[in-house]
């Protein structure tokens, strides 16, 4: 077992420092978590004053918080006693100390130091921070909603009882062992799936709702395939053909299609079979016992009646062809519309320290719970 010594103010002082330096120059805090997301304040008071503040940024994380409440059904607290327990049990299960661990009503939060900022606008970047966060939250118990957030309000370690362990300037390489490797499964029929897409169609302007077509076609085609195996199949076009569409991009485009399947039907007229030419479609009666010049004449009769029904059903084919694509223009927007929507109450809550209501939220937003819960689930995906 560790033991650990009282520290002074020297220890104090230190991690007061590594806060300073890594936080932005003012953040909001307050006294509860509500007006922690209200009063904005330099650092430095907020350190000394408040007992919540905001941790990381919109712009650049320099801490990964995780938060743990029970264990095998029982408060955190009470299983792990103090921060030293639950400091044992972090280096038991992954080896790497926290920076730093304080005791919260149910339990505990604890955090590790970055050396780099990671940048939220370095896409690559962040998705290795997630998945890292997924992976420790995972491996450790945490609680999910909590320790899955980036940014935003939790205890100020300097006003909690706290345990400081010096270890800090972490890199992200350091906790690569703890990504959880995704494994897609994809049947072989689905990389022979026939398509056949124009490089006009692929160009800006017209690629999103090709590949949400060609999604479509995808998922209606193979009807046991999962979000995750219409995303390689997409994913694989954007790649090879040069599309240049980011991930999340792709990902939403799959996930309106995978969803337009779940909700109804696609019907799609390349797979249309004709009735076999030779039943005579115009249902003319054979023409017998005519003289050559009207034999020549209700040949002339029949063909002008046959170009004007080839008109009319092309007419008729367009107009239903258009209504399709206005039919999936329209749900591919409106779904868009819902998942953001979705995204920004969601994270509203979580600014509040709220906890998440599906069915309230499905009122704000006019949807059903499970459409709501099916957004929020997809946003690990996304990540």
């Amino acid at each position: 077992m560790t033991k650990i010594k009282n520290f002074d103010f020297n220890e104090i002082n230190d991690l007061t420092e590594v806060l300073i330096k890594n936080l932005p120059s003012r953040i909001k805090a307050g006294n509860d978590k509500e007006s922690a997301n209200i009063n904005e304040l330099q650092t430095i008071v907020a350190l000394k004053t408040c007992k919540f503040i905001n941790f990381n940024s919109k712009d650049r994380i320099s801490f990964m918080v995780f938060d743990i409440d029970t264990m095998e059904n029982v408060t955190a607290k009470e299983y792990f006693k103090n921060n030293i327990g639950l400091y044992n049990y972090i280096m038991e299960r992954i080896g790497i100390a926290p920076t730093y661990i304080i005791e919260t009503t149910k339990g505990f939060h604890f955090a590790y130091h970055l050396k780099n900022h990671v940048f939220t606008k370095q896409q690559k970047a962040l998705n290795y921070l997630n998945l890292i966060k997924i992976g420790i939250t995972k491996t450790l118990n945490c609680d999910i909603r909590a320790s899955h957030r980036l940014n935003g309000v939790w205890r100020n370690p300097l006003l909690h009882t706290l345990f400081y362990s010096f270890a800090i300037n972490y890199e992200l390489s350091d906790f690569k062992k703890f990504i959880i490797p995704k494994t897609v499964k994809v049947k072989k029929t689905y990389t022979n799936f026939k398509f056949n897409i124009s490089d006009e169609d692929l160009k800006e302007g017209s690629r999103n709702i090709t590949l949400f077509n060609t999604a479509l076609k995808f998922a209606f085609s193979k009807r046991d395939s999962s979000i995750e195996e219409i995303y390689s199949f997409i994913n694989n076009i954007n790649i090879s053909r040069n599309v240049n569409l980011d991930s999340r991009e792709i990902k939403r485009i799959c996930l309106s299609a995978f969803n337009y399947r779940e909700g109804g039907e696609y019907k799609d007229n390349s797979s249309y079979v004709d009735r076999n030419i030779n039943v005579g479609i115009m249902e003319f009666p054979k023409m017998r016992n005519l003289s050559r010049e009207e034999y020549d004449l209700e040949t002339q009769r029949r063909q002008k009646l046959s170009a004007i029904r080839t008109v009319n059903l092309r007419d008729k084919e367009k107009n239903k062809e258009q209504l399709l694509e206005a039919k999936k223009h329209y749900l591919f927007r409106k779904q868009e519309e819902n998942y953001k929507r979705v995204l920004a109450i969601v994270s509203e809550y979580e600014k509040k320290g709220k906890k998440i209501n599906f069915s309230k939220i499905g009122e704000l937003c006019k949807l059903d719970r499970k459409t709501v819960k099916k957004y929020y689930e997809y946003r690990l995906f996304e990540n």
